[in-house]
């Protein structure tokens, strides 16, 4: 009898395993391969309490991709209860003013928030990000940018690493302004970004300025190896130790660019352009422009003008028309007799860059 009830027991098994996939698939719009993963998580026995899930997804304008997407994500969300569950959170976030192709744009993004509890976390994370950011409205667009921001908990990221920057100095217009900028930021261990703020602040970046933060970020996101490695990219195009500091404390995006892209960049200019490799630690801003939309199609552009002798080898007055705004640098281009000509180079090698980009 016991190995007949074994038997059974592990038929029925099947049989749910069976329909948990067949439903993932033909109700859900799963493929197969993402279907046997989801049934780890879900098990289905009817299609009732699934198609109420799904259904109510229809109701309230979800796009039937999107609901695939969520379903894909957090396969036990075919087992919330539509009234009890779903609706209250939907509730809420229209309470707040947020648009209901807001509310599908911020589930679809993480939804993993459909799984918090309304009254123990979203509720009180939200007030907590509105006390922090002095603005309902500022906390929505964030919300909507960074959905991720309200689904961890409050007391162990976001107000630690908050109270790591007041202790450090940073003004409280700039934390606001951190935390919008950059909210990932903010979710990281307490641990590392308390010893990334040391470091920075060994560094002699100020505190009072906004590039502070963005220092701890640059610190926050890549290893100790990483940091060397990058580093080391930049002594061997010529960099000193104290002009990569000067550097960094002007600009700390340079450390956040791809070792690639330093590389590209230092190449362009050093044995392109024939500049010296100090000229770019002085202006390091440069190693944040887009090589395809900027740095080559206005290279080409810089390098025909100094070739007709329209333009001084001046590399200050180089740098700003890289620098320029796209409208401004056109307006500029229009001043030249050449005009035409130049626009038509300028052409061509934004297209040609952007061929390049979609081939690789």
């Amino acid at each position: 009898m016991l190995f007949s009830g074994n038997c059974i027991s592990k038929s029925n098994n099947e049989n749910h395993h069976s329909f948990t996939v067949s439903y993932l698939m033909n109700s859900c719009g799963l493929s197969l391969e993402s279907a046997l993963s989801a049934s780890k998580y879900v098990r289905l026995k009817t299609p009732h309490k699934p198609d109420s899930v799904l259904n109510f997804f229809k109701q309230r304008g979800f796009p039937k991709s999107q609901t695939t997407n969520i379903i894909k994500r957090i396969p036990k969300v075919l087992l919330l209860s539509p009234e009890k569950t779903l609706l209250p959170k939907l509730e809420f976030f229209h309470s707040k003013g947020i648009s209901n192709p807001d509310i599908v744009k911020i589930l679809s993004k993480y939804p993993g928030l459909l799984c918090r509890s309304l009254d123990n976390h979203l509720i009180p994370t939200f007030n907590s990000l509105s006390r922090l950011l002095q603005s309902s409205e500022k906390t929505i667009a964030l919300i909507i940018n960074f959905p991720h921001i309200l689904y961890h908990d409050a007391d162990y990221y976001l107000l630690p690493n908050i109270k790591i920057l007041r202790d450090s100095g940073v003004p409280e217009s700039d934390i606001i302004k951190s935390i919008e900028s950059w909210p990932q930021l903010f979710l990281m261990h307490p641990k590392i970004f308390e010893k990334s703020a040391a470091s920075v602040k060994e560094m002699g970046i100020n505190p009072l300025r906004l590039k502070f933060v963005l220092a701890i970020q640059a610190k926050c996101i890549m290893s100790e190896s990483q940091w060397e490695s990058k580093l080391d990219v930049y002594k061997k195009w010529g960099w000193s130790e104290q002009e990569w500091l000067a550097a960094f404390l002007k600009c700390p995006w340079c450390m956040i660019t791809s070792e690639d892209k330093i590389t590209a960049i230092m190449d362009f200019f050093v044995n392109g352009m024939g500049w010296e490799p100090a000229v770019i630690a002085k202006h390091p801003v440069l190693t944040t422009f887009s090589m395809e939309k900027r740095i080559i199609p206005r290279g080409a552009v810089i390098q025909f003008l100094l070739s007709k002798g329209l333009v001084k080898s001046d590399t200050t007055y180089l740098i700003t028309l890289l620098s320029y705004p796209e409208k401004t640098f056109m307006l500029r281009l229009m001043n030249y007799d050449d005009a035409p000509k130049l626009l038509k180079l300028y052409q061509e090698k934004l297209d040609l860059s952007n061929k390049t980009k979609c081939s690789v």
